[in-house]
């Protein structure tokens, strides 16, 4: 029996950085991505090249977060970093293989991969 082996294709992500949602909204629109509203997850009716577009954090918030340097204990004795927001609005963007940064989007500050992502993810309770 023969089986297939399905390629692996390198993720290549790019996470540009906004002063605020509305400008984010502006900046999309000048790729052809039309927005009501709430920026959401979208893996359709995006630009060639471009596979999914999120707002990062767990809500959808575009919020990033990042260590300020200080350390707290919990009620478990577990020692973790203290977090803070990061100012502006931020997006992940997931490019094609071969696809590149609509021009719309080339202007703003595109950070690489950071090295230690938090998101913060509400239970819902």
């Amino acid at each position: 029996m023969r089986t297939l082996r399905q390629r692996r294709r390198p993720i290549r992500d790019c996470f540009p950085k906004f002063a605020d949602h509305a400008e984010a909204i502006a900046s999309l629109a000048g790729c052809g991505i039309a927005v009501s509203g709430q920026l959401a997850c979208r893996d359709t009716i995006n630009p060639d090249g471009l596979l999914v577009l999120k707002p990062v954090g767990g809500a959808c918030d575009g919020l990033v977060y990042a260590p300020t340097g200080e350390t707290r204990i919990d009620a478990g004795g577990v020692v973790y970093w203290a977090m803070e927001a990061v100012e502006g609005y931020h997006l992940n963007l997931r490019l094609a293989d071969g696809g590149g940064l609509p021009a719309a989007l080339q202007a703003h500050r595109v950070m690489l991969g950071p090295e230690t992502p938090a998101e913060r993810v509400t239970s819902g309770e």
